[in-house]
């Protein structure tokens, strides 16, 4: 009798274990928001991280940014833009500025301007925390920036590389910067 009453005591662990793992823990889904049509930049920050350079430790906050350009990629699947009845409007291509702000492992001392770290052209998207990229001209807290670098020139179109940055940490703010008319 007792073998049997074990024997149904293991059965029961097995099946809740199992039922704990059918149901892995759900992320909540990012609330995206389209970059505005009249935005001329964005400024984007990133969580803090540690990075290690020459052995010693860094906290570390990248800043972008987003300058909007004249260049579009435009698509031949492109049906019309967001609202109803309008023209295709292509693809918005930024000028991207990537600043690195470094300061002592305690997270103290970071400097007043950043370390430029790179300048490129590319378009902008975000990818959740299941990996699936945001549509194109949207941000959000909480997800990894996806840059699809671009060459751009002579007309005002541009070709993506194939080439991907993406952020280091998860976007912690973002800014919209508007021109005054």
């Amino acid at each position: 009798m007792f073998f049997w009453s074990s024997l149904g005591g293991v059965a029961v662990g097995a099946a809740v274990v199992l039922a704990r793992k059918a149901h892995p823990p759900q992320t909540p889904p990012l609330d995206y928001q389209r970059i505005p049509f009249d935005c001329r930049r964005a400024s984007l920050w990133t969580e803090q991280y540690v990075s290690k350079e020459s052995d010693n430790n860094f906290s570390v906050q990248d800043k972008y940014v987003l300058q909007l350009t004249p260049f579009k990629i435009w698509s031949v699947l492109e049906t019309g833009g967001d609202r109803v009845g309008e023209k295709p409007e292509g693809t918005t291509i930024y000028h991207v500025t990537h600043l690195r702000y470094a300061g002592k492992a305690d997270g103290e001392g970071y400097p007043d301007e950043g370390r430029l770290q790179d300048r490129f052209y590319g378009t902008i998207a975000i990818a959740g925390a299941e990996g699936t990229p945001s549509p194109r001209n949207y941000v959000t807290r909480g997800g990894i920036l996806e840059i699809r670098k671009c060459l751009v020139g002579g007309a005002s179109n541009g070709v993506e590389t194939g080439e991907v940055h993406r952020s280091a940490a998860p976007i912690l703010n973002y800014r919209f910067e508007y021109s005054a008319r």
